[in-house]
């Protein structure tokens, strides 16, 4: 996948636009409270399920997002299936 830091949005890796990435409560993943699955934990500021990105393939979060667009999603910038880009994709 790929990530543009400026614009927030994120990336398939064929460019297709998953979803942008803004979060007003900024809550650190450490400070997220662990669920059963390793994939999410739950914010308790919103209590919404936070998706961990590095456990998805881009067609994981597609799909996703397609049943519900309001997922929360977590990036970090030193994720192996990420790539940081400054191209305007959209």
């Amino acid at each position: 996948m790929k990530y543009n830091p400026i614009t927030q949005d994120l990336y398939t890796d064929t460019g297709t636009f998953i979803k942008q990435l803004h979060c007003p409560l900024a809550k650190k993943w450490d400070g997220l409270a662990v669920t059963s699955t390793a994939m999410a934990k739950v914010c308790s500021a919103c209590n919404r399920a936070v998706y961990d990105t590095a456990k998805l393939s881009d067609s994981e979060m597609l799909t996703m997002l397609d049943k519900a667009p309001g997922t929360c999603l977590k990036v970090d910038f030193e994720q192996p299936n990420l790539t940081i880009t400054y191209a305007n994709h959209r």
